[in-house]
């Protein structure tokens, strides 16, 4: 089945947030096309929608490219530490989700024996 241009906009609008092609990021970041292409196989958070041959980048991946860019460049990191401080940064935000379901979990079990209380 052939996609259309419709098809993108639709795209565009399920996400309902601006996506920018892959020289559009490269210029908003400084970098080389080739270099976006390369990181994407390092680091596998950085993950762009591909639509026909076509790399569609959100927010989210460019501010995470923003900061491998800063890693790499600015802080020294090499490309294997820059995968172990993105891991240890994935760790901190599973931790962080998980600690607000128990939160939730813990939140409804109390509402959960205060009803039963009153019913006693």
């Amino acid at each position: 089945m052939k996609e259309s241009l419709s098809d993108d906009i639709t795209l565009c609008k399920e996400y309902k947030k601006k996506l920018y092609t892959i020289g559009e990021v490269a210029r908003m970041i400084g970098v080389e096309q080739s270099v976006l292409r390369f990181w994407e196989e390092k680091f596998c958070q950085i993950n762009p929608i591909k639509r026909r041959g076509r790399r569609l980048y959100d927010q989210n991946n460019i501010e995470l490219i923003k900061k491998v860019k800063y890693l790499l460049y600015d802080s020294g990191y090499t490309v294997k530490g820059v995968q172990r401080k993105l891991k240890t940064l994935n760790d901190g935000e599973n931790m962080i989700y998980e600690k607000q379901v128990l939160l939730t979990l813990l939140r409804d079990m109390i509402k959960l024996r205060d009803s039963l209380l009153k019913k006693i």
